[in-house]
């Protein structure tokens, strides 16, 4: 890899984990000229960058054709967890064709309850970590996006919700000693959950 790849390649992800942080908000456009002087680089790579993060469906199109933070409505968001169950459905049901009485995953992932990020981030190394017992690389990177579509909404659900971190802890016990039949409906309510309170973590 040439070193402006490189640089480019580390430019996408710096940006990226900032602007799925929450730190921006939705309402406005991004500006390429603000996040070139913020990231200490030129706007090209930036646009780049934005250019490929709308493609992978993590921004939306703003006006005079710019773009914006994902604005989520009610219905995109319930249909954006839907559709993130299912494929998790999809990926447990794949695993555990065999015996559903067994563990899905007995190493289970590396766990972090310090911080609202930690906590987010040990939602998505759970998520990933049961698409890739599936062993299908397509359930593997849609989990991957979604989740990283959803990820400012989860940091908003610690926010709604104090008891996120424990609905952790419980999946991964379950995924360590439990059945895969009980992580499954265990899963299925968590984001049944997330459904019915789409409207409130719009919000």
């Amino acid at each position: 890899m040439s070193p402006g790849t490189r640089h480019a390649e580390q430019v996408y992800l710096d940006l990226k984990k900032a602007l799925l942080s929450g730190r921006y908000v939705g309402s406005t456009d991004l500006s390429i000229a603000v996040l070139a002087s913020e990231f200490g680089t030129s706007p090209s790579p930036i646009r780049d960058v934005l250019h490929r993060m709308y493609g992978e469906r993590l921004l939306q199109a703003g006006q005079h054709h710019g773009f914006r933070i994902i604005d989520w409505t009610p219905e995109g968001l319930c249909d954006c967890y839907t559709w993130h169950g299912q494929l998790i459905r999809m990926a447990l049901k794949s695993r555990a064709r065999q015996n559903m009485q067994r563990p899905i995953a007995p190493d289970g992932w590396v766990t972090d309850y310090t911080s609202s990020a930690a906590i987010v981030g040990t939602a998505e190394r759970m998520f990933r970590t049961l698409a890739a017992a599936s062993q299908s690389a397509e359930i593997v990177a849609a989990i991957a996006n979604t989740g990283e579509r959803l990820r400012s909404v989860r940091l908003r659900e610690l926010d709604r919700w104090p008891d996120c971190a424990d609905e952790l802890r419980r999946a991964n016990m379950l995924a360590v000693s439990g059945t895969g039949k009980a992580l499954l409906e265990m899963l299925w309510n968590y984001h049944r959950r997330r459904i019915r309170a789409a409207s409130m973590l719009c919000g």
